[in-house]
């Protein structure tokens, strides 16, 4: 049973045939935020995402990606002076250059790399400064179940020099060609 186990590993490891993801696809994924910038503090997250792929070759795709992404806001003591301090809901809409690498015909790793616009203008409390957007990178790595299905994890980072937003994501996404 074993050795069949890391046969079958091995298979998929090395799988001479590819799925190819290029083309519109579609996804969602649930974030759990971490390490923000700031003061503010996240409780949970959702993201919605759209991209476009044209396979440069049978390996590799290259695009423009886009979606929706929010954070809900927490709230946490301060401290008997201050009381209760409430982070307000951040949402964002990336603008991204997509690429993906198929490295077999079910691993996928990939990156998008662009700007984030913030739909909401979130203050920084202790710079003042309000927020409007930033810098956008949310590397991933996916498994394709098939030719139109993927469970991949990723992470979301958006900075700027007044703010940052951190979180790690399960996603799953569809092919729509």
């Amino acid at each position: 049973m074993k050795k069949q186990l890391i046969s079958l590993l091995i298979a998929c490891m090395f799988s001479a045939f590819t799925y190819a993801q290029s083309g519109f696809n579609i996804g969602g994924s649930i974030g759990f935020p971490y390490e923000n910038y700031d003061g503010y503090d996240f409780s949970f997250a959702f993201s919605v995402d759209a991209n476009y792929l044209f396979e440069v070759n049978q390996q590799f795709n290259l695009g423009l990606a886009t979606g929706y992404g929010q954070a809900f806001g927490d709230s946490y003591y301060v401290g008997p002076i201050y009381g209760n301090f409430d982070t307000p809901d951040f949402q964002y809409v990336p603008v991204a250059a997509a690429a993906r690498f198929n490295v077999n015909r079910r691993l996928v790793f990939g990156a998008d790399i662009g700007y984030a616009i913030s739909v909401t203008s979130a203050k920084d409390n202790f710079n003042n400064k309000y927020y409007d957007g930033g810098f956008y990178w949310r590397p991933m790595f996916g498994f394709n179940l098939n030719e139109n299905f993927q469970l991949n994890f990723n992470y979301i980072g958006i900075s700027d020099n007044y703010f940052y937003y951190s979180a790690f994501n399960l996603g799953f996404t569809v092919n729509i060609n």
